[in-house]
């Protein structure tokens, strides 16, 4: 198992695919910072309301600060596609504040479809995965060692990032309060809750992967169905209670509630949970359709 899961590793670091999501993190990061200048500046965003008088300015700053007060919830945010900057006060953020919006809304699933598509899908048409069944290796322990390996290298392309576009914003606006052990644990903590909400979002795409056989299927199916659905559906939230709690069990709503200032200790809880037991459940069922799979 070691050693096909150290196989594994080697194939992400050679895919094509991993390498381009990588340099396309490091850019993201790179926006993201120069974004939160502009934002954050009252001047340039006066400058850019030329047309209106004083008081309407005013008028319009005061509705882009309640505006961004209200987008801090985990519904709202789960709802919106790209990256946020939740701050108490826009144009005197602190990087504790844009930290969490760093991990982003939307984006880590279509790198992961992407990454999927490459690392499992394409291996159905390209006939590697019979030659690595052909060494005598068990098809969980292969379907597990793809799990691990695409969970490194979203942890790779997560880091890239977060780490990045932290430092940016450390750099210009400052931390907000004092580095202590307390704050070291609320980097690594968010960190790790997101990577366990991200191993939900592998698994069903591993899953579906196993189940269509096609790079351009698993692409497809995933960036509708875990980035553009989502942004979609959230407008029903409220409506049905039956629906709310189907909602709140599905992976965008956990990736919003882990990276979300306002979430309670209980609803973090509970989508670890969920996060947990997706994993779980998918994996066996990606098993179990695997190994009923003729592969040629």
């Amino acid at each position: 198992m070691y050693r096909l899961i150290k196989a594994e590793i080697y194939t992400l670091f050679k895919t094509r695919a991993f390498k381009v999501l990588c340099i396309i993190a490091l850019c993201c990061s790179l926006m993201l910072i120069g974004m939160s200048k502009l934002i954050s500046s009252e001047d340039f965003l006066k400058s850019s309301l030329k047309g209106m008088t004083e008081e309407q300015q005013e008028q319009f700053i005061e509705q882009l600060k309640s505006a961004n007060e209200n987008s801090m919830s985990p519904v709202s945010s789960s709802g919106s596609l790209g990256f946020t900057m939740n701050t108490a006060d826009i144009f005197n953020p602190t990087a504790r504040e844009i930290y969490k919006g760093t991990f982003g809304n939307r984006i880590i699933e279509i790198f992961l479809a992407i990454l999927i598509g490459a690392m499992v899908a394409s291996e159905y048409s390209s006939g590697t995965i019979k030659n690595k069944l052909a060494y005598g290796k068990r098809r969980e322990q292969y379907y597990l060692a793809k799990i691990i390996a695409t969970t490194l290298g979203m942890m790779i392309i997560l880091a890239l990032m977060v780490t990045v576009a932290t430092i940016g914003t450390t750099i210009l606006y400052g931390w907000g309060k004092a580095f202590d052990l307390h704050e070291v644990a609320y980097v690594l903590s968010t960190f790790a809750s997101a990577v366990i909400v991200g191993m939900a979002i592998i698994s069903l795409l591993t899953l579906i992967a196993t189940l269509v056989k096609s790079n351009g299927a698993t692409i497809g199916i995933g960036i509708v169905a875990f980035a553009l659905l989502p942004s979609i559906i959230v407008f029903l939230y409220g409506k049905y209670e039956w629906f709310d709690k189907i909602y709140e069990a599905t992976p965008a709503y956990s990736w919003a509630v882990v990276t979300s200032l306002k979430s309670s200790s209980g609803d973090l809880f509970k989508s670890l949970i969920i996060s947990l037991i997706t994993i779980v459940v998918a994996s066996i069922l990606g098993i179990m359709a695997f190994k009923k799979q003729d592969i040629k």
